[in-house]
């Protein structure tokens, strides 16, 4: 009788776990595997399909990419707080309609970046020029006031030409003529001792070099010297001259004025004072003492032009060879022969330097007529031997 019993309720704590399982297992929610998402059409569909991943925020720092070929600049940001990369990545920009999109590698630095390298300059840069300006060439004030507009609007040419028309053509008071000088020289400085070639400038020109071409050659065709073309080209060796090369060449022959009274030297391109002559710049002179550097006209001697010259002195001072730091005629020597006014027959005058600078603005020399070394080495090259002339007056 115990063991019935005991039989019966061990099947009866049998059957209660039985039945406590069966409600548990109903009662657990089914989980669904990403498989098993149900299709939701309507409405309702944005509700329930995956919403895409929102972009990145962006900080305010940029870096600007040069595109290859373009001169247009792709702008990337980098997301705050996305960790520096230090490997190549590959972006491919946006295509643009009709076009494949083109990879393009960046690469973010991990050091000082180096700058890029330098672009060698042309050695003549052709700029086209802007048509001339209606002037009233009536009034000085407004020639001055109006050229130096248009020359500081980078209008050399229209602006050197006014203004060298009011001066040649004697329009100009004397402030007034020192002003378009100022001006004058100012745009010379790129019109003529530069690389730069203007359209519509008619006092310079561009010549291809053609094989078997000399340098002095070329330069003495143009009646002007082979060094100062090297100069103003940027060719300090005229070996590297090639045939197919295109350099600057300037109309020559340079003429010259001295006035005394102002110890100034005037260079001009053409005759000075005459039609189409063209003021050029001002430089600063000494002259003889006693006022006993003769007026009149000279003509640059043949075979008389030196560098480094020796000084064969006076009766009072000894001869000094041409290194010598006494020697008073500095590095160049131009030589003169007298062809008009009390010039005529004068022997032994010229233009040099000078190891004293302080003369310049003096009447301190034997009777020639002195500039500052890097004043007569310029003179020195733009002077042409029998075709170079040079007027001194009171």
């Amino acid at each position: 009788m115990s063991r019935t019993r005991a039989s019966r309720a061990l099947i009866a704590l049998l059957c209660v776990t039985i039945v406590l399982g069966i409600v548990a297992y109903i009662r657990t929610p089914k989980t669904t595997t990403a498989s098993e998402t149900p299709k939701v059409t309507g409405p309702d569909a944005a509700a329930v399909a995956p919403k895409p991943a929102e972009p990145a925020k962006l900080s305010g720092r940029s870096t600007q990419i040069a595109l290859g070929g373009s001169s247009a600049a792709l702008v990337t940001q980098t997301p705050v707080g996305a960790p520096p990369a230090v490997a190549p990545t590959t972006a491919t920009p946006a295509a643009t309609a009709g076009a494949p999109a083109t990879p393009v590698k960046i690469v973010t630095p991990t050091g000082p970046v180096a700058p890029p390298p330098a672009v060698p300059a042309k050695s003549a840069v052709e700029v086209p020029a802007a048509p001339a300006a209606a002037v009233d060439l009536s009034k000085s004030g407004g020639v001055i006031a109006q050229g130096k507009a248009l020359i500081d609007a980078s209008k050399l040419v229209e602006g050197r030409r006014l203004l060298n028309e009011a001066l040649v053509g004697g329009q100009l008071s004397d402030a007034d003529a020192d002003a378009a000088k100022a001006l004058i020289g100012q745009a010379n400085q790129t019109l003529i001792f530069s690389p730069t070639r203007i359209t519509g400038d008619t006092y310079v020109t561009g010549y291809t070099v053609q094989s078997g071409d000399k340098p002095g050659k070329i330069a003495a065709g143009h009646d002007v010297t082979w060094d100062f073309l090297g100069r103003i080209n940027g060719i300090a060796d005229a070996r590297k001259l090639r045939a197919g090369a295109t350099i600057k060449v300037v109309r020559g022959p340079f003429h010259a004025v001295v006035s005394k009274s102002k110890y100034t030297l005037d260079l001009y391109l053409g005759s000075p004072g005459e039609k189409g002559s063209m003021f050029v710049r001002t430089f600063k002179v000494g002259h003889g003492k006693n006022n006993s550097t003769p007026t009149g006209s000279w003509m640059v001697t043949p075979q008389n032009k030196l560098k480094n010259p020796k000084w064969w002195g006076t009766a009072d001072e000894p001869a000094k060879e041409a290194d010598d730091p006494q020697n008073p005629l500095g590095e160049f020597w131009i030589g003169l022969t007298g062809t008009g006014g009390d010039a005529v027959d004068k022997q032994g005058f010229g233009v040099h330097g000078t190891i004293d600078p302080d003369s310049i603005g003096k009447q301190m020399s034997h009777g020639c007529v002195r500039l500052v070394n890097a004043d007569i080495q310029m003179l020195y090259e733009v002077l042409i031997e029998g075709k170079s002339t040079i007027i001194i007056k009171d």
